[in-house]
């Protein structure tokens, strides 16, 4: 079994694939899943960025009612969202979605010295940078 990092990888692959082809509730579902899994993985500042990603362009979206991953990863309401995209986007499901796309990974986390760096350099932002603005 692969690590959580590679199916967070995996999932921010999907959301950049989605944005880059104007496809924007496609890349706020996988948004949403990498923020959760981010969250569950001490990534905060990178589930935070994700949720500030869905709400800049879709003010309305669910997760506008809390004022933080933490506190909807509390909530049922968003516990039954977050269980439908899991049930629609498991591991094999995104695996095959990214493989469709023609996108090879390799071994692209090992570039990285920690885990915050690899998802904050797939999101196109800097480690330090989310630090900074959402803490540790």
């Amino acid at each position: 079994m692969s690590a959580p990092i590679d199916l967070l990888g995996l999932y921010l692959h999907l959301a950049r694939a989605a944005t880059l082809r104007k496809r924007w509730l496609v890349s706020d579902r996988f948004l949403v899943l990498a923020a959760a899994l981010a969250e569950q993985i001490q990534l905060s500042p990178i589930a935070e960025h994700c949720r500030l990603q869905v709400l800049a362009h879709n003010p309305g979206h669910m997760l506008a009612r809390w004022p933080t991953l933490a506190a909807a990863l509390a909530e049922p309401d968003f516990l039954s969202l977050l269980n439908q995209l899991l049930r629609r986007y498991n591991r094999e499901k995104a695996e095959q979605l990214l493989q469709s796309l023609g996108v090879e990974r390799g071994a692209e986390r090992a570039v990285y010295y920690t885990d915050g760096e690899y998802a904050a350099g797939l999101l196109g932002v800097s480690w330090e940078q989310l630090v900074q603005q959402f803490g540790s």
